[in-house]
């Protein structure tokens, strides 16, 4: 009986405990609130599909077990700092998979959708822009990113 009873089980909780199983992701190791000491933009494509900032990143903020040098699709767009004091420059890092060469129209928005900054970049596969944000009065902003075949993303930009 005793056999049975530890069959049963075992067949009950085999199916979750392999459902959990991920050689891509270990969410148990995930940490959001790990402070990865590299400052530096080299993004790295998860074997998930995802686009991190660093391997520290994919690693240990997200559990990412696998992945490979460079942005898996589209434009990837990362920027620093943020919040952004008084008197900073606010570089914005662009990104295309291996080569891949595109163009990119970056514009920074206020919350009443006026442009303050906009550049326009072409034929670049990875490049990192510098902008003096001295101007902007405190607030929130929005990078607005325009890339190939009309790619957009938008991140949020705090200014004190």
């Amino acid at each position: 009986m005793k056999k049975f009873a530890l069959i049963l089980l075992l067949c009950l909780t085999g199916p979750s405990v392999k459902a959990q199983f991920n050689l891509c992701v270990d969410s148990g190791r995930s940490n959001p609130m790990f402070q990865c000491n590299d400052p530096f933009y080299n993004p790295v494509c998860g074997c998930n599909g995802v686009t991190y900032r660093n391997q520290c990143t994919a690693f240990n903020q997200y559990g990412v077990l696998n992945w490979m040098s460079g942005v898996c699709a589209g434009l990837d767009v990362d920027f620093l700092p943020n919040p952004i004091g008084p008197n900073s420059e606010l570089t914005i890092n662009l990104s295309y998979p291996e080569f891949v060469y595109g163009n990119a129209d970056i514009k920074i928005i206020d919350l009443y959708g006026k442009t303050w900054e906009q550049r326009i970049m072409s034929n670049f596969n990875r490049n990192s822009i510098q902008i003096d944000m001295s101007s902007l009065m405190t607030g929130i902003y929005f990078i607005a990113v325009s890339g190939n075949n009309n790619f957009r993303t938008v991140k949020i930009l705090s200014k004190y």
